[in-house]
């Protein structure tokens, strides 16, 4: 490898936050989001696949939330929101890009899917999943405007965001009580298929089945993480459908993409205030990904957190749900049941649309 390869890789594992040196002469292997790497001679395929992931940071400059004297910045309590629309991102890119996984971002990108997508993002009032959207959708249900929220708070908020998407319809499930409960899924995506059924339909798949994010909001331990849960996040994070996972150090959010074996998360840092981009109005998307990747001790991540999974099949929920019966031990993070063990009686839950966000309470910014 050339002094510029391993320039290049030495910047690209020292991003702010990373308490490690650099992989440039390390020999180490490595998960990004389910695909195996190995450090220094996968140095270019890992640069190429970080800097494809979208990177939603903090941004300023942006029109008013919730009239004009609102905020138009979102520095200091926006990070949660951001790690959670980078990995809601993540899903859309497999569902929506011939590519899935393997789409890899140019500069100049011409695919007119790729700058829909991007656009469901940015920071525009009428733009899916863009902060005034989140914000707004927060304070429907009790969220202050500038409010930080937790894990469970931003899973609640773009899976109600996502049930009012129709042109690229994807269904967002977010598991309650650590428990996954199978007959909800499936219930899910068979009624939003009937109910959607007059609507255009941009990614049908095998019988009706629209594109499943499913989010698991968890809490591992009462301060720090559990030690015997650490084989299962990594477990987690190997697996083809993983969209990785959201949480941090203590009031300090970060999208986690993968892990190294010397015991270090990697993920994508969304401290940095950049000025507001409008992508509906210049081709300039460079803001939006990044050539970093930072890393961080396992035990240094905060036990409030949330994990998540795109299936764009059916057989690729089945797939998921047969290598995790399959691999997590006695005690899992999370259960997973075919009926919902807590309420047999309510067949109107997935109907409801309950929040609760005070449950975030004792991981927010003080």
């Amino acid at each position: 490898m050339n002094s510029a390869a391993l320039s290049l890789a030495a910047s690209m594992f020292e991003g702010g936050g990373s308490d490690s040196d650099p992989l440039s002469d390390t020999d180490a292997e490595l998960y990004i989001l389910g695909i195996k790497y190995r450090t220094p001679n996968d140095t270019y395929a890992i640069l190429d696949d970080v800097v494809s992931r979208f990177w939603f940071t903090y941004r300023t400059g942006f029109a008013p939330i919730g009239g004009s004297s609102g905020p138009t910045k979102d520095t200091g309590w926006g990070c949660m929101m951001r790690c959670g629309q980078m990995m809601l991102a993540e899903g859309y890119l497999r569902f929506f890009l011939p590519a899935g996984r393997y789409f890899r971002w140019r500069p100049n990108i011409t695919d007119p899917m790729y700058w829909d997508i991007l656009n469901m993002f940015i920071d525009k009032r009428h733009s899916s999943y863009s902060i005034q959207q989140i914000v707004q959708m927060g304070h429907s249900e009790g969220k202050d405007i500038g409010q930080w929220f937790g894990p469970n708070t931003i899973a609640q908020v773009l899976r109600r965001i996502a049930s009012n998407e129709f042109e690229k319809q994807v269904n967002v499930h977010v598991a309650m009580d650590n428990t996954l409960v199978l007959d909800e899924i499936r219930k899910l995506c068979q009624i939003n298929s009937k109910v959607r059924k007059t609507t255009k339909k941009t990614n049908d798949t095998q019988n009706g089945w629209k594109p499943l994010v499913v989010i698991i909001p968890l809490r591992l331990g009462l301060s720090d993480v559990n030690v015997e849960y650490i084989d299962q996040l990594k477990l987690c994070l190997r697996l083809p459908q993983t969209l990785g996972c959201i949480g941090g150090k203590p009031n300090h959010a970060h999208y986690f993409i993968g892990y190294l074996d010397t015991d270090e998360l990697l993920y994508l840092d969304p401290h940095v205030t950049q000025s507001h981009v409008d992508t509906t109005i210049t081709a300039d998307d460079t803001s939006y990904h990044c050539d970093r990747v930072n890393r961080m001790k396992f035990s240094s991540l905060d036990p409030s957190l949330a994990l998540a999974f795109a299936c764009k099949t059916e057989i690729e929920f089945d797939d998921l749900i047969a290598k995790l019966k399959q691999n997590l031990p006695p005690k899992p993070m999370f259960e997973i049941c075919e009926s919902n063990p807590f309420d047999m009686h309510n067949k109107k839950a997935e109907h409801h649309e309950v929040i609760t966000l005070d449950s975030d309470d004792d991981y927010e910014i003080v």
